[in-house]
């Protein structure tokens, strides 16, 4: 009888640790992934912590759709197969994370003299963009101030929102349309 208590102690003690074991790590697994670009307090600093954006990762996501807002305001430029320079448009803000949407974050960073002209949206790229963002107002407005054009954002609760036709949808990693 004394064999089956102990047995029994033991199981209950190792399904105990192994539950208090996965409600620890569940919310950290979760937590480590970004699901929105967000913020708090002056907007100027908000993107340093954000998440990766390029054609393997968040490719189709309005967090894509934000950062394409940056490249049309600053103006920069996407190569094409022969090598030219084309401008990167309003139109070319879609949400997809593609061939000119890499070229043109490349550009970029190399105009901004970072140390990874990757194409790849990071922490670095991320950071290095929050310091021309000013905000939030008090209707939310966030201003990012490009080299070519003035883009407008929403911080609303700390989650960022991009317009999309006359609809504002926040600035998710997932796609949203």
């Amino acid at each position: 009888m004394q064999l089956k208590a102990r047995l029994l102690l033991a199981a209950v003690a190792v399904t105990a640790s192994a539950g208090l074991a996965l409600g620890t790590a569940a919310p950290l697994a979760t937590a480590a992934e970004p699901h929105v670009v967000d913020g708090s307090g002056a907007a100027y600093n908000d993107w340093g912590d954000e998440g990766t954006l390029s054609v393997n990762s968040h490719s189709k996501s309005n967090a894509t759709r934000l950062w394409q807002s940056v490249l049309y305001a600053d103006g920069a430029k996407w190569k094409d197969s022969s090598g030219n320079l084309h401008t990167f448009t309003q139109w070319d803000i879609d949400g997809i994370f593609g061939w000119k949407t890499r070229s043109a974050t490349k550009y970029w960073q190399a105009q901004e003299d970072l140390e990874d002209v990757d194409g790849i949206v990071g922490k670095e790229t991320f950071g290095q963009a929050d310091g021309f963002l000013d905000g939030p107002y008090d209707d939310g407005k966030v201003t990012y101030a490009g080299l070519s054009h003035e883009v407008n954002f929403k911080r609303l609760d700390g989650d960022y929102y991009v317009r999309i036709g006359s609809k504002w949808r926040v600035a998710a990693y997932d796609w949203r349309g």
